[in-house]
């Protein structure tokens, strides 16, 4: 028996809601992963402004699920127009070199609309190149382990051939905003390319996501502000459900959300998020508690982004700053 195929096989579950292969992995800071919610996010800035997330989830089963995003989008001098960049690497099974690796980077472009004097409209369009590798190489086999730790020694069992698939990746987006609520769909994975893996046909599943936002200010100046949020995402014919309730002022930000709210999967965990903002930085951490699995670990994020200052222009049809949980 394969020791560490069982520990993967548990943390494949839990990552990817028994859907091991063809889930996209979410991370629970949603404000700091932006561009891989919805392309349409691009340009929701002032000017310009980077995202930095570093999370591992279950890191009790091998190492757990390490997930590292770098964002960057940028809205020109003529507000209309922004570009946007991401890339994005998940490895499971880090504690013996990471045997699942998922990597995926996009490239998206936004128009804005305007729609009356308040609302803002974005459409976007995003383009990618996305990679899938199963590394077996670095499993230890049950005849490899002796008394004292693992022999060195080379398995009798027989081998599985790695695998790798590397796919194009479309996408789009649609965002609709105010400085009170904001209301977004997006699409991830149009093209649905074809390739076999581990012997079967593998088809990337799309990807379809809601997500809306309300700004509900709690005194006259509006320097304090309550934030419920939904998420809702259908992949692969499983339906995920996130809901969250955000405080936040100037300077700081602290909320709770849950995540995989059961539709149809028990992998429900409470995500609690503290972060500090100033002078365009803002730092976050999240912890999440799983409420039904025990002796995983937790999950621990890490976000940071910055946001380059700058007066948008005063034409009817001007940005207006978006509140992004």
């Amino acid at each position: 028996m394969r020791l560490f195929v069982q520990k993967l096989f548990i943390l494949l579950c839990c990552c990817f809601s028994l859907k091991s292969l063809s889930q996209d992995i979410f991370p629970n800071q949603y404000g700091s992963g932006r561009l891989f919610v919805n392309p349409a996010f691009t340009g929701t800035s002032v000017s310009g402004r980077a995202d930095f997330l570093y999370a591992v989830h279950y890191p009790s089963l091998t190492g757990g699920l390490v997930t590292n995003f770098i964002g960057y989008d940028h809205s020109f001098d003529d507000e209309r127009n922004a570009i946007g960049l991401f890339f994005k690497t998940d490895r499971i099974g880090v504690a013996s070199g990471g045997n699942f690796r998922n990597l995926q980077t996009n490239l998206a472009y936004a128009y804005l609309l305007p729609a009356g004097e308040y609302w803002r409209i974005r459409m976007a369009v995003s383009l990618g190149y996305g990679n899938k590798n199963l590394n077996i190489f670095n499993l230890i086999y049950s005849d490899q382990l002796t008394q004292t730790g693992v022999s060195g020694n080379p398995t009798q069992e027989p081998l599985l051939p790695s695998q790798t698939i590397d796919f194009l990746d479309v996408s789009t987006g649609i965002l609709a905003y105010n400085d009170y609520a904001w209301i977004g769909f997006s699409a991830f994975h149009l093209n649905q390319p074809q390739r076999d893996f581990l012997g079967s046909e593998f088809r990337v599943p799309f990807r379809i996501s809601g997500h809306l936002g309300i700004k509900i200010p709690l005194n006259e100046t509006e320097n304090y502000h309550l934030s419920p949020v939904v998420f809702y995402s259908f992949q692969n014919s499983l339906h995920l459900l996130d809901m969250g309730l955000f405080f936040e002022t100037a300077y700081f930000q602290t909320g709770i959300l849950g995540r995989n709210i059961p539709l149809q999967t028990q992998n429900t965990t409470l995500n609690f998020q503290t972060a500090f903002k100033v002078e365009g930085f803002r730092l976050a951490y999240t912890y999440g508690l799983p409420l039904s699995l025990k002796g995983i670990g937790g999950l621990h994020e890490i976000g940071l982004s910055f946001a380059i200052s700058k007066e948008p222009a005063e034409r009817k049809w001007s940005y207006r700053q978006i509140s992004v949980f």
